[in-house]
């Protein structure tokens, strides 16, 4: 079922051209692309954590098994999020990569950990102390991490 900007947010129908050609939410689409459960950590361990092969994934993003995990792969490089590489030689080794799709997703995932270390403060820091991201990269790069804010403690 196609879902029009306008019925979703209970606007009238017209407006400008621009707005008439909308045939799907953008948020709704983004949420199909980036909504299934595992999706947004992968690309998290992919953009902060230089995470690159199966078994890293496997280690590193929270409860997920392998089922799962494969099939999220083949959905993101479907949807053109990541590309897979394929290294022949023995064991054949296996890359993933975030295409520019891929990491034009980094300002959602910062804005997600704004909203994280803003509001959700207790479930996010030790001390349940709200901070802002630029608090957090300072301290990141202070300890000799270069990454952005998608932190992961598992």
């Amino acid at each position: 079922m196609e879902t029009r900007m306008d019925d979703q947010a209970g606007r009238k129908k017209g407006g400008g051209e621009a707005f008439d050609q909308i045939k799907r939410c953008p948020v709704y689409n983004t949420f199909r692309i980036i909504g299934k459960k595992f999706t947004i950590l992968i690309i998290r361990d992919m953009m902060y954590n230089d995470k690159s092969r199966f078994n890293e994934f496997l280690e590193t993003v929270e409860e997920i098994n392998p089922k799962t995990l494969s099939a999220r792969l083949r959905e993101m490089e479907k949807d053109g999020l990541i590309r897979r590489k394929i290294h022949h030689e023995r064991p054949v080794r296996v890359e993933y990569a975030l295409t520019e799709k891929g990491k034009a997703l980094r300002p959602i995932l910062e804005q997600m950990s704004e909203f994280s270390f803003r509001y959700c403060p207790r479930d996010v820091f030790r001390d349940g102390k709200p901070r802002t991201v630029s608090e957090v990269v300072a301290s990141k790069v202070l300890a000799g991490d270069r990454g952005g804010p998608g932190v992961q403690g598992k």
